[in-house]
């Protein structure tokens, strides 16, 4: 939230102000004898919202140490904490993308710690909107209602330029459940992530740093990275290892550094300021997600936040610029300036916005002065594949589009499932871990360049875009076909149409590159139809579809977890050419000797029959011993909306043929077949996963002879590489 929350009480059914608030009460916390409850409220402050502040007085937000702080709460560490000197992984910052990859891996049963140099979470301010995208991911972690029911979503948007409307209208949406852009803080954000890795047995270690890491892997150890890492406080050192290490401190990120990885692209002269504020003023649209524009004095950016809240970024001046100059952090990030207050950055708002007037209408909930670098990392990963960095440790770019927490959450959603099948010797690491560099730096050098010609536009400036390397160290050429406006009105209403037509989706992060790789097979014969009208790598759509007789949903909805992959198998009505072609997928993919049992079973994958039928039909259609291992084994759920909006319309499907889709844990297409080539899947799958566990299979299927003593058992992630010790037997790895 943007303050501290006034006192309510729920006294008449809803939300209405009280006077106090039950849970300060002693009575909440006594019997009528005066016998006391043995749970206490832990310890909260009242935090400074912004180091810098208005004339209206102070802002606060409650916090809670004890909730929140790991390590340095104030009540000390809980007693089940017992942090391990061997883990999975270790993560380095807890930031959006550290605390997403911590969620990601203990929903995996992986082992982990997370380290972070701060002594507490950020209070206010920073990231300040999700993406669609991002809540498709946290949906199916099982999270997403904590974060899109909080503040406004931004379904329309508006243009001023030189006190005269471009354009109003509803702002892009999506096909997404989640359609726009949804509001809420990162401090919000970070404390959700925190209170779900408590759950997960697992605290952040605070003010705590990595001072230095090797890695041994020379094959006589099966946790090669050691992590020498300090407690900044105490001074205390330790000796942490791992199998992989991930980087996610930050812009300035250390690891990055020690592994000399270029950090490609431009530090800008470009200087925000930043102010959440409630606002006076004869604007008419300040609770409108909009862009106001002067030829002469820059630009301005409005996000409507909570609680009558809007967020303004103000492009500074030229003069002040120069001010700022001495700063020469690559990175950019936050500027620790004190000579430019809130009055004189609202003196040059009032001549952007002019001849609208705003004033302050409360204190301000945060300030800060904003320095834009727009670069990337030459690699995301090391060439030995166990240190992967991501979020701003791998990428800084504008604030224009809201990418920099949202590309953070999909940088941990695609290396999450990869490092957590890697560290349970379920996959091969060189076959897998690449492609989390050829995925995610080419979608992050698209950030950059797309927001940068955004930033651009707006600022009124003409600097060249960053120049930064996709994989193959090819130069990304993203936007260079757009020409920029001349201020005009026409100019800018084309600029503004090109550019949201060809990058609304991307913007919302549903448009994701799709990079050849062992879990994306392109190289489909050309002239010939694919089994659906997706292509590998690209988000799987998410249509609604039936449960049974009394639920709806969306189909993401039978997708959640990030330990399985997908397997989708539109069958039609499961009559005519489609029945034979499903029975035999049913009896040659689902059994004994297909991918199914081979790789794991219902351990790896989550199997949704989709049935244009109803749920009363069946029982009836799915009779015939043909189809016993699709009975045994699938979800089925009914696609019995009309043809043009129904899931096989969505996902261009032949009736007569029907299609199997899989789809990674990330919710993106790894690739598709028809259902009568029942060993596609075994194919593909067999590119990447290991088959480690003898205990389903026998010796013949998955066993001792197929993936067992010779491709993954005993000498590749079997027992010398802590298959049996590390929880494999009793863990049910």
């Amino acid at each position: 939230m943007a303050r501290t929350e006034a006192n309510r009480t729920w006294e008449n059914g809803f939300a209405e102000p009280s006077a106090t608030a039950s849970w300060t009460l002693e009575d909440s916390y006594r019997t009528e004898d005066g016998e006391k409850s043995h749970y206490e409220v832990p310890s909260f402050e009242k935090s400074l919202s912004s180091t810098i502040h208005n004339s209206l007085g102070l802002n606060t937000v409650r916090t809670w140490p004890s909730l929140h702080n790991g390590t340095e709460s104030p009540e000390g560490v809980p007693d089940w904490w017992q942090p391990r000197k061997e883990v999975d992984v270790l993560i380095c910052g807890a930031g959006p993308f550290g605390l997403a990859m911590a969620m990601s891996l203990a929903r995996q049963g992986v082992t982990f710690r997370i380290i972070d140099k701060g002594s507490e979470p950020i209070i206010a301010g920073r990231a300040d909107a999700m993406h669609p995208r991002s809540l498709e991911i946290l949906h199916s972690w099982g999270v997403a209602e904590e974060f899109h029911e909080e503040g406004p979503l931004l379904d329309h948007s508006v243009v001023y330029r030189n006190g005269e409307k471009l354009v109003y209208g509803r702002a892009f949406q999506s096909d997404s459940r989640y359609r726009g852009m949804h509001t809420i803080p990162q401090n919000q954000i970070e404390r959700v992530f925190i209170r779900d890795i408590l759950r997960h047995k697992t605290i952040v270690e605070r003010s705590t740093i990595l001072d230095h890491f090797q890695v041994n892997d020379d094959g006589s150890t099966s946790h090669p990275v050691e992590a020498h890492v300090k407690n900044i406080k105490s001074g205390d050192n330790e000796l942490i290892k791992a199998k992989y290490l991930v980087g996610a401190e930050g812009a300035a990120s250390s690891i990055r550094k020690q592994l000399g990885i270029p950090f490609d692209g431009i530090t800008t002269d470009i200087h925000w300021g930043i102010m959440d504020c409630k606002w006076e003023t004869d604007y008419p649209h300040m609770t409108t997600f909009g862009l106001v524009l002067s030829r002469e004095h820059g630009g301005c950016i409005c996000i409507p936040r909570e609680d009558g809240y809007t967020r303004i970024y103000t492009r500074l001046d030229a003069e002040r610029v120069k001010e700022l100059a001495e700063d020469r952090r690559e990175a950019g990030g936050r500027v620790d300036v004190h000579s430019i207050t809130p009055d004189e950055l609202l003196e040059q708002t009032n001549k952007v916005f002019a001849p609208y007037k705003l004033s302050f209408a409360a204190p301000l909930a945060w300030f800060a002065i904003w320095k834009v670098s727009e670069r990337a990392a030459r690699t995301f990963s090391s060439p030995d594949l166990r240190v992967h960095i991501g979020g701003d440790a791998a990428h800084v770019h504008s604030v224009v589009g809201a990418f920099g927490m949202n590309t953070a959450i999909y940088d941990a959603a695609n290396l999450g499932w990869k490092l957590g099948l890697s560290a349970r010797n379920l996959a091969s690491p060189t076959a897998i871990l690449p492609s989390y560099d050829l995925e995610r730096r080419t979608f992050a050098n698209r950030v950059i360049r797309v927001s940068g010609a955004f930033l651009r536009f707006i600022s009124g400036i003409t600097v060249p875009l960053a120049e930064v390397r996709n994989p193959g160290d090819v130069l990304a050429t993203d936007m260079e076909d757009l020409e920029p406006s001349d201020g005009t009105r026409e100019s800018d209403l084309m600029w503004c149409d090109a550019h949201f037509r060809r990058q609304g989706t991307f913007i919302l992060g549903l448009e994701v590159p799709n990079i050849a790789s062992a879990i994306c097979p392109l190289g489909k014969e050309s002239g010939k139809r694919r089994p659906i009208s997706i292509e590998s790598g690209r988000r799987s759509p998410n249509p609604r579809i039936c449960f049974d007789e009394a639920t709806t949903g969306y189909l993401y909805d039978s997708m959640v977890g990030i330990k399985r992959f997908h397997i989708l198998i539109f069958g039609s009505d499961l009559q005519g050419p489609v029945r034979e072609r499903i029975g035999r997928f049913s009896q040659q993919a689902l059994g004994p000797q297909g991918f199914f049992a081979t790789y794991g079973g219902t351990r790896m994958f989550n199997i949704v029959l989709i049935l244009k039928a109803l749920p009363f039909e069946k029982d009836q259609l799915l009779q015939g011993d043909d189809l016993r291992n699709l009975r045994d084994n699938a979800r089925v759920v009914y696609d019995d909306r009309a043809p043009d909006e129904d899931a096989a319309y969505w996902y261009g499907v032949n009736h007569a043929r029907g299609a199997v889709v899989a789809v990674r844990p990330d919710l993106c297409v790894g690739t598709s077949c028809w259902p009568e080539e029942d060993s596609a899947l075994g194919s593909y799958f067999e590119g990447f996963l290991t088959n480690s566990e003898p205990t389903k299979g026998g010796l013949t299927n998955g066993g001792l002879t197929n993936g067992g003593l010779t491709n993954g058992g005993l000498t590749k992630g079997g027992l010398r590489n802590d298959w049996l010790t590390n929880d494999g037997l009793t863990n049910g790895k």
